[in-house]
């Protein structure tokens, strides 16, 4: 049950939970946030409650009310917030943070403006120096798996000599759901226009290894099986390096010029969480629908694009920025490297920030 009930012009009652730490967000935020909230509850730094920004269902444990609609200094005074939490960047929470008397937190912060309007911790030091400053303690509202086996062919790359002796990319379409390898021969089609490259593609299901390859013999590329190649490299002529094993299909991140994550081209269902390779450059498509990868693009180390033909655009400019690459590979791995840690890094600091002793 909420703790207040109002009117959409007053908030009648006495506020509860004086010297609170006022969590400030939408239903679905508070969702996605539940195991930093616990966390935080676990500290026993006084009371916390929810302020949330939006009219959808709350029926967790914590106390809560509805942002209500007056004005920001008439709810801080009715609050008497210790500190203000604040999970969503929204236009009610920047001006409750500039009425505010108190600290004031933003969790993943990802405006410049937001430096001005209180502490802010940032996913990543891509996204510190892009808006100039926050402190970087990772992404603290995501769990993060342990790290997979590294592939045990260390040699697998060797199959690509004649490849890059020819001078040619490799842009490798990684774990495609239905629907998406159309665009993967797409994009590369559109990218071969200026020079040529191979496409590396691994269907995300082995139960679709069969039939994506018999749709893709239309294009008439000249396709490489990978379980049917029959010499030790890939001849320096062939468009398509088509993978049919999970073992390859995770090794084949250390031989790609560019990946472009499956599972993010297409809308549709959630994915299960799967730890971002970081060995190459990533580019996801408009619909990120893995968490963990969803993550990376909000910290900005993996690069979102708005449809095929902006895919298309943005691996072309990249393809021809070597250097630029590897920055981009190296800031994935710094990220995913440092992610175990985040959320306890995190409380590390926000305990130091309600003490005030930052």
């Amino acid at each position: 049950m909420p703790l207040l009930r109002f009117a959409q012009w007053y908030w009648p009652g006495k506020p509860p939970l004086a010297e609170a730490c006022w969590v400030v967000a939408t239903v679905a935020r508070v969702r996605a946030a539940q195991e930093l909230l616990a966390a935080l509850e676990d500290t026993r730094q006084g009371p916390l409650a929810l302020l949330l920004l939006d009219e959808g269902g709350y029926e967790g444990p914590l106390p809560w009310a509805r942002m209500p609609a007056l004005a920001p200094a008439r709810i801080l005074s009715r609050l008497k917030p210790r500190i203000l939490l604040c999970l969503d960047d929204d236009p009610r929470s920047r001006a409750l943070a500039a009425a505010a008397s108190c600290p004031v937190v933003w969790v993943n912060g990802r405006a410049p403006e937001l430096l001005s309007l209180g502490m802010v911790a940032v996913a990543s030091e891509a996204v510190a120096t892009r808006i100039g400053g926050g402190v970087v303690t990772g992404d603290p509202l995501i769990a993060w798996p342990a790290a997979p086996e590294a592939p045990t062919d260390t040699r697998f790359c060797e199959r690509f000599q004649a490849v890059r002796k020819a001078g040619r990319w490799i842009v490798y379409f990684a774990g495609t759901e239905p629907g998406e390898e159309v665009l993967a021969y797409t994009t590369f089609l559109a990218l071969s226009a200026g020079s040529g490259g191979l496409l590396a593609l691994a269907p995300a299901d082995p139960g679709r290894y069969e039939e994506v390859y018999r749709e893709s013999i239309k294009y008439h590329l000249t396709t490489v099986r990978q379980l049917r190649l029959m010499t030790s490299e890939v001849p320096s002529k062939t468009r398509v390096y088509y993978i049919e094993s999970p073992e390859a299909r995770r090794a084949m991140h250390d031989c790609a010029d560019l990946v472009v994550a499956g599972g993010t081209l297409i809308a549709g269902a959630p994915l299960p969480a799967e730890l971002p390779a970081a060995r190459a450059m990533t580019l996801a498509g408009p619909y990120p629908r893995d968490p963990l990868l969803a993550a990376a693009v909000d910290a900005e180390v993996v690069l979102s694009c708005a449809d095929a033909a902006d895919l298309a655009r943005v691996a072309g400019t990249w393809l021809a920025d070597a250097a630029g690459r590897a920055r981009m590979t190296q800031a994935l791995g710094r990220w995913t490297a440092s992610q175990p840690g985040a959320r306890a890094r995190f409380l590390a600091w926000f305990a130091e920030v309600s003490r005030g002793t930052v």
